[in-house]
């Protein structure tokens, strides 16, 4: 079963003086294992958004990222980012699993 965004992304600046940065708080369905978190951050991190200090704990994840244009803008990073690690997507100088190899974790 893949792993799915099961709650809405909430918002919480870091600084209330300076907008630059701010906390995303969602949930996913089920705990993700370290290679499925690793795909999920490479993702993120060289993404437009520059998500930086991807947190999971269980269920939980906590970004902290450039403040996007718009919450649908986030909403859909973020289900991109989520779909990525489920594929097994390619990580930006992280681990790509290769589909053929049915789960074979690889250094690029």
């Amino acid at each position: 079963m893949s792993i799915m965004r099961v709650s809405d992304p909430t918002f919480e600046a870091k600084d209330k003086r300076s907008d630059s940065r701010v906390f995303v708080r969602f949930r996913v369905n089920r705990a993700p294992d370290q290679s499925w978190i690793a795909t999920f951050k490479g993702h993120a991190s060289s993404s437009v958004l520059r998500a930086a200090h991807a947190v999971f704990n269980g269920t939980d994840v906590t970004l902290e990222l450039v403040k996007p244009n718009s919450p649908a803008e986030l909403t859909t990073a973020l289900d991109c980012f989520i779909e990525c690690a489920n594929l097994g997507l390619r990580t930006w100088g992280g681990v790509e699993r290769s589909p053929a190899s049915s789960g074979i974790l690889r250094r690029v």
